[in-house]
């Protein structure tokens, strides 16, 4: 059975409850709870302890009891994507969408991620969860080989006449009895051939057998090279090790240095293993991929501000923190910022508020905290749109010439298509450069 739900639904949707009888055991369950017991479930941001949001603390859906016994409704949060348990499949698109397609969820993952679904034939009507985890490995592999190829100490066992190592005493007299001219000895080195670099090697020929698998490894020139990089430096590679390689990453623990591989030895796990769980077809497993609606929308304009010359802090990274304060305490991370201008992304429906002052409070405290220690005199926040703009709302603050303002990028809904809807989401995204007036 498939359900198509949106996220932040207002009006519940209402089902027999025999027929989500397997949601009640996820149901109202943290999203960070979800992922410790089910290590097929990704959660994207990866590091989802880090935001902002706390997307860890809220759940993907609640059900209600209704006045009718046998009918339930189901809630959803600020949650998009695919999740499957039992014979039940869960899409969750954007509720700012129009219509069943979720085509700004595709679009967004599509910029976000850097891969080209148009181009490599995506069917909305066929989509598969499989085929989604496989378009996101190019992007934390280049995360992680920026980091420079995952190294780390390894044992090797040797048997020749260039002894360099401790000799096995144990190992030589079986091997080496009577004496040829060879001693059996142990070395440590600080290797590149390592159980992580053999982990990303057999998804790499894993993927090479996939329907989608070798368009996603050719995508682009950064790509192919990072899959070379990683085939020179595993040439001991065995299929017939797959099993073993993936139950060693099982129990390896993250690497204070290489950060980034992380994410992707996650991601390795869960494409070698998908077919082992596939995607709601499994009675003991809850399998999918989430992506946090506010962290997906904030990158996202993160594409489009960019070549602007706008500044987007990492949080997580530490990198470019503002300080509220003269001895450089106060950290803080805004958004988005260039000289005289902070802008803040909101996921949320702001499109519809005539009068700033209508926003959140908090909200209007932060971005007027950004703009002081910025001296900046325009703020404003970046939010989905449902209809174009003829007027953006502003507000002067008080005593001052500084301003601030709800712009937003309209969302197309009039798309007869996917490879449409990317055409004419180009020319809305240019529409929203051009009302910040920079």
């Amino acid at each position: 059975m498939r359900i198509s739900l949106t996220d932040n639904n207002i009006v519940a949707n209402t089902y027999s409850r025999n027929d989500v009888a397997a949601l009640f055991p996820i149901a109202d369950k943290s999203i960070s709870q979800l992922c410790r017991e089910n290590e097929h479930l990704l959660v994207f941001p990866f590091s989802i302890e880090d935001t902002d949001d706390r997307i860890g603390e809220a759940s993907v859906l609640n059900i209600k009891n209704t006045d009718d016994p046998e009918i339930v409704t189901i809630n959803t949060a600020n949650i998009m994507g695919f999740i499957g348990v039992e014979n039940l499949q869960i899409k969750i698109k954007s509720r700012f969408d129009e219509g069943r397609d979720d085509f700004l969820l595709h679009y967004m993952l599509q910029k976000v991620l850097s891969f080209n679904l148009f181009d490599l034939s995506h069917n909305n009507e066929q989509e598969d969860v499989f085929d989604f985890v496989m378009f996101m490995f190019p992007y934390f592999l280049k995360n992680a080989m920026r980091q420079g190829v995952f190294r780390e100490y390894q044992h090797f066992k040797h048997n020749d006449s260039n002894i360099k190592g401790t000799i096995d005493v144990g190992r030589h007299i079986c091997r080496n009895v009577p004496f040829v001219g060879k001693i059996a000895y142990s070395t440590r080195e600080y290797s590149s051939n390592n159980r992580m670099t053999q982990l990303i090697r057999h998804t790499i020929e894993f993927m090479k057998t996939k329907k989608y698998g070798m368009a996603v490894l050719n995508i682009d020139r950064e790509t192919k090279e990072n899959v070379r990089t990683i085939i020179e430096h595993t040439a001991n590679y065995n299929k017939c090790e797959r099993n073993s390689v993936i139950s060693k990453n099982l129990r390896f623990k993250s690497h204070p240095y290489y950060t980034e591989y992380h994410a992707l030895q996650s991601l390795c796990l869960q494409i070698l293993r998908m077919e082992e769980v596939k995607y709601g077809e499994h009675d003991d497993e809850i399998c999918g991929i989430l992506f946090d609606g506010a962290w997906l929308w904030e990158e996202y304009v993160n594409t489009i501000l960019r070549d602007y010359g706008f500044k987007h802090p990492k949080n997580k990274l530490r990198k470019g923190r503002i300080y509220l304060f003269e001895d450089n305490s106060g950290v803080r991370y805004p958004d988005f910022y260039k000289e005289g201008v902070v802008l803040d992304a909101k996921y949320k429906q702001l499109g519809s508020y005539d009068n700033v002052a209508r926003i959140d409070r908090d909200d209007i405290h932060q971005v007027i905290s950004y703009m002081g220690a910025l001296k900046a005199t325009k703020g404003g926040f970046v939010s989905p749109l449902e209809k174009k703009q003829t007027i953006i709302p502003t507000k002067k603050l008080k005593d001052s010439t500084s301003t601030l303002s709800i712009f937003g990028v309209e969302i197309c809904r009039t798309a007869h298509s996917y490879a449409d809807f990317c055409v004419q989401m180009k020319i809305k995204e240019q529409e929203f450069i051009e009302s910040l007036h920079l």
